[in-house]
């Protein structure tokens, strides 16, 4: 299973949209993102170039992280900031965790990599399927491997989609607000399927991940 961040968003509304129940936005102390900004200049010839200064992060202060924190612990009816903070990823795994992870559909969607479109265009060899639970033995799943090419070959599609393991890797761009990787992360942190244990390892690298996990933590 491999995992990459492509970006996360919403820190700053959701924030701000939690001070409205007491109208306590007088109190706010995070640090609100600033965009990028595209500044122009010109070299020692005269000619102009343009150069994209990074946006700055945003940073929790102390009495926001405080009282999200209480919110995020108190439920879902006291947790709405965790849906209007989002997530993308590209999450690349088996068609035995995707089947599983289909179960979450709030604050979750994705866009996949077609069977359909690039499953017969390429070789099908075993680094495009996870073997690990077999080890070094390639005995159990060599011949899946080449029957599955063979078929590809012959252009025999239907047939194909038939055997084709569980194991097989697969890639979707996901976006997940922190309100379902809550919900993912305590339902599946000690689920026997081992991808589920290197997606929760993943959430566990967010920023402010404590809001997910709800491990107490302090803000700098």
């Amino acid at each position: 299973m491999k995992i990459e961040l492509i970006d996360v968003q919403g820190f700053w509304p959701a924030i701000w949209g939690m001070r409205h129940p007491l109208n306590s936005h007088h109190l706010m102390d995070s640090e609100a993102p600033e965009e990028a900004e595209y500044t122009m200049y010109e070299d020692n010839e005269g000619f102009p170039y343009g150069e994209w200064d990074p946006p700055t992060s945003f940073r929790f202060g102390p009495n926001d992280h405080k009282l999200a924190m209480k919110l995020a612990n108190a439920g879902t009816d006291h947790g709405k900031l965790l849906r209007q903070i989002v997530v993308w990823a590209d999450v690349t795994a088996t068609q035995i965790w995707w089947s599983e992870a289909d179960t979450y559909r709030m604050g979750v969607e994705k866009n996949s990599t077609s069977k359909m479109h690039t499953l017969m265009k390429n070789e099908i060899t075993p680094a495009m399927f996870d073997f690990s639970p077999w080890g070094n033995d390639d005995s159990g799943y060599g011949g899946i491997v080449e029957q599955c090419e063979n078929l590809r070959k012959k252009g025999e599609f239907d047939k194909l989609l038939s055997i084709l393991p569980m194991s097989f890797l697969q890639t979707r761009t996901c976006m997940f607000s922190y309100a379902a990787l809550r919900n993912m992360y305590h339902a599946r942190r000690n689920h026997k399927l081992k991808e589920w244990h290197t997606f929760c390892d993943w959430i566990e690298t967010l920023p402010y991940s404590e809001l997910i996990t709800g491990e107490e933590k302090d803000v700098i």
